[in-house]
């Protein structure tokens, strides 16, 4: 990516203005029609992509570059010639949509070839962009449903169709509003990108570093403590943040440094932060860009989703928690030294709970109150930044006018960093989710499911979860979420799955896929930052994150563990699933009071799972396994401990890997 200086910082700096503004006053006012609320954005994303993305991964930048280099390349702080030209062709298909849309809308089905040509220039454009700041994954699967809308008719059997022509592709692509304008478009420009906005701002006024301070004060006390502050400040940091890879990147700068000084291995410390950090986009009340349209998908509330998702993410968090306090006994880590502690008057200070809890605070309420979520991001936006604005510094001019700039520079990261990548790859997922539609594509692949599940439902699970995992293996949660639901989560609510619960199957297993080898972004981040080979920090997160892996197939049977049914029966499934993930735990990574043996290694697995499954007689197994597992633990003798590092041993002396 590029840093842009000069007339060009200054052209995307206002773009940047223009487009945050816009978005914020139709969230507050009255909101566009979708294709034209989705051509202004659209519009903007792509110049900021063309601009801070070059033509390659890895340009040939020099200070004095040659006539080719300046013509496809640019420079490190500048747009190639070519970049500036395809900037200006995308507005054009925009542009001519913010003019004529409303003729459009009311005339579906009616084209001229010249607004073909508009189409074609439009799509290769958002595909071309896409892979400048996503690479290949999501273009590559476009371009195969592309493939499969025309060469359908050549494929035997059911998975065949009769084809398209090119101009029904074109015209369902730009002229329809199901197209390139449709769902994902419409809502990445209406309700997401608020919300991207909101982390960045939020952490710019301090609430990230509070969240910190916060999770080092309470999560220092328990053992494994810096550890803990890593589950807790990556839970927290979560809560305004939609994105993994922000989180690993943000609060792993500080955190995997600290475990490392304490005595943590570095692939435990990577892994300590990247499963937190990719549990991140479960906890509420910003879920990421999947949990909103996960709402739009189903026709129902964003809080109902943020209310489903309370439990399976304390549960999740507790799991991560669990792990980090039983490899901490393995390893002999304890709590955080007393003056790594923040005091309790600076962490709680008034000025910090009010700039951290009055946004979030105005935040749940306006969505609780069931106001438009876009309204509930602006307010709460403009609540922020009026009360950092006055009261996160000092109380003059000077210092006013820095906390402004603070801000720009926080709209400027989010806007031209992230959400103008994140509309650019929301309309190119649109594309293949139009291409799904247009082809039954769909339709084929739930016949295959209710065919599997014919054999046995867990089955069906288990390809679903496979299939979810794949597809956000290179790709975002986002893109994976939305292309898996639209392709299996119409057949698993067809087998009489609630359509809430399985939406959030899908979505889970796509969070999950950033830390599932091969391709794993939230293990590579980590890695990068503690310097831990990649797979060892990827096979201890996966064995941290094992409750994430098994709440998908309890919640989706037991609707109690999504906050629906009798208040008895939601407090007593969760905290038999607190227990359940808890010993799952100690069961997978082998420590409780001491080592386990291979028997209390089963003991503890199948007492975790039968907690973790809601029902008395479950529960009855459970409890008594665990007793088993404790009387073994406290009678039996004791088997070498497998090895211990003292907690003051500092990242010099580290042993090697």
């Amino acid at each position: 990516m590029r840093e842009l200086s000069g007339i060009w910082k200054a052209i995307a700096a206002v773009l940047v203005a223009a487009w945050a503004g816009k978005l914020i006053w139709t969230a507050l006012t009255v909101a566009l029609h979708p294709v034209l609320q989705g051509a202004l954005s659209l519009s903007a994303g792509l110049v900021l992509v063309f601009f801070l993305y070059p033509l390659s991964k890895n340009p040939p930048w020099s200070e004095s570059p040659s006539l080719k280099n300046t013509i496809l390349f640019g420079k490190r702080d500048a747009p190639a010639l070519l970049d500036v030209l395809l900037a200006i062709v995308a507005v054009v298909p925009n542009v001519y949509m913010m003019i004529h849309w409303e003729q459009i809308v009311v005339r579906p089905g009616i084209f001229e070839y010249y607004q073909l040509a508009l189409g074609a220039v439009q799509t290769i454009l958002v595909i071309e962009a896409t892979r400048r700041s996503l690479g290949k994954a999501i273009p590559i699967l476009v371009l195969l449903f592309v493939g499969y809308t025309f060469l359908g008719q050549f494929i035997p059997g059911f998975m065949g169709h009769g084809g398209f022509p090119l101009e029904m592709v074109l015209m369902q692509l730009f002229m329809m509003t199901e197209g390139i304008w449709g769902l994902l478009t419409d809502l990445t420009s209406r309700i997401i990108a608020l919300f991207i906005i909101f982390g960045p701002v939020l952490f710019a006024t301090g609430v990230g570093q509070s969240f910190i301070d916060m999770a080092a004060f309470f999560g220092g006390r328990i053992r494994g403590g810096a550890g803990q502050i890593a589950v807790l400040s990556s839970a927290t940091f979560g809560t305004i943040s939609g994105s993994s890879v922000a989180n690993v990147a943000t609060t792993g700068a500080l955190t995997i440094p600290t475990m490392k000084r304490l005595g943590y291995r570095k692939e435990l410390a990577g892994a300590i932060e990247a499963t937190a950090s990719a549990g991140g986009q479960v906890m509420p009340p910003i879920m990421g860009a999947g949990a909103f349209v996960m709402a739009e998908f189903l026709g129902i509330p964003y809080v109902w989703v943020l209310v489903a998702a309370i439990i399976p993410a304390i549960v999740y968090f507790w799991g991560v928690g669990s792990g980090v306090y039983v490899t901490a006994g393995r390893y002999g880590l304890t709590k955080l030294p007393p003056e790594l502690m923040p005091k309790a008057k600076e962490v709680f200070s008034p000025r910090r709970v009010l700039i951290t809890f009055i946004p979030l605070g105005l935040l749940v309420y306006l969505l609780v109150q069931l106001l438009p979520p876009q309204m509930a991001a602006g307010w709460a936006l403009i609540a922020a930044m009026a009360i950092f604005i006055l009261i996160g510094g000092p109380l003059s001019l000077r210092g006013a006018w820095e906390r402004i700039k603070t801000l720009a520079g926080a709209y400027f990261t989010a806007v031209a960093k992230t959400l103008a990548w994140l509309m650019v790859m929301m309309s190119c997922v649109q594309i293949a989710v139009t291409l799904i539609g247009m082809t039954g594509f769909g339709v084929k692949i739930a016949e295959v499911i209710i065919a599997i599940a014919g054999m046995h439902v867990m089955l069906a699970l288990l390809f679903t979860m496979i299939c979810a995992l794949l597809l956000g293996m290179g790709m975002t949660t986002s893109a994976a979420y939305v292309v898996a639901a639209a392709v299996l989560a119409p057949a698993l609510i067809g087998l009489g799955m609630p359509p809430l619960a399985t939406h959030l199957f899908i979505f889970y297993f796509a969070i999950l896929s950033a830390l599932t080898p091969p391709v794993c972004i939230a293990i590579f981040t980590a890695s990068a930052i503690s310097g831990g080979h990649w797979v060892r920090v990827a096979l201890i997160a996966m064995g941290l994150g094992i409750g994430g892996y098994i709440i998908p197939y309890f919640f989706i049977f037991e609707p109690s563990l999504l906050m629906e049914g009798d208040p008895l029966s939601i407090l007593t499934h969760t905290l038999t699933a607190l227990a359940g993930v808890f010993f799952l735990a100690v069961g997978v990574l082998g420590y409780w009071i001491k080592p386990l043996s291979r028997l209390e290694h089963m003991i503890f697995i199948a007492c975790g799972l039968a907690l973790m499954h809601p029902g008395l007689l479950t529960d009855g197994i459970g409890v008594a396994l665990a007793v088993a597992g404790w009387l073994s633990q406290r009678f039996m003798p004791s088997i070498p401990v497998i090895g211990t590092r003292p907690a003051s041993l500092s990242a010099s002396e580290e042993e090697p890997a």
